[in-house]
């Protein structure tokens, strides 16, 4: 995932470069058991950390698309709600209505 997509800079990718570096660095030492150990660990460590990443990337994004369409659903909401001064407006013209039949009822007894 980008920085951009979230406005904030991501470390995880910081992170697997130095780790990656760090294997290629331990490659090049002289002390070849524990290097293996190491390099073995820190690519499991590695390995552990890109999948973690990858599936918070796709965790992400799937509460981004659940978000998206919690706003979209708000916003068809509020479309097809009526807002309240112009619900006072109908209501005060049916009661307009209401008294106008009333009072034609009453002139045709």
């Amino acid at each position: 995932m980008a920085a951009a997509d979230t406005g904030k800079p991501l470390e995880v990718d910081a992170v697997l470069s130095f780790a990656d570096d760090f294997v290629g660095l331990l490659r090049a030492s002289a002390d070849a058991d524990a290097d293996a150990a190491v390099a073995a660990a820190a690519r499991r460590l590695l390995s552990a950390c890109r999948s973690e990443s990858d599936d918070l990337e796709h965790r992400i994004r799937d509460y981004q698309e659940k978000i998206c369409s919690c706003k979209e659903r708000i916003y068809k909401a509020k479309a097809e709600t009526i807002a309240d001064d112009e619900l006072d407006v109908l209501q005060n013209k049916l009661e307009e209505n209401l008294e106008e039949e009333k009072r034609l009822r009453e002139e045709l007894r």
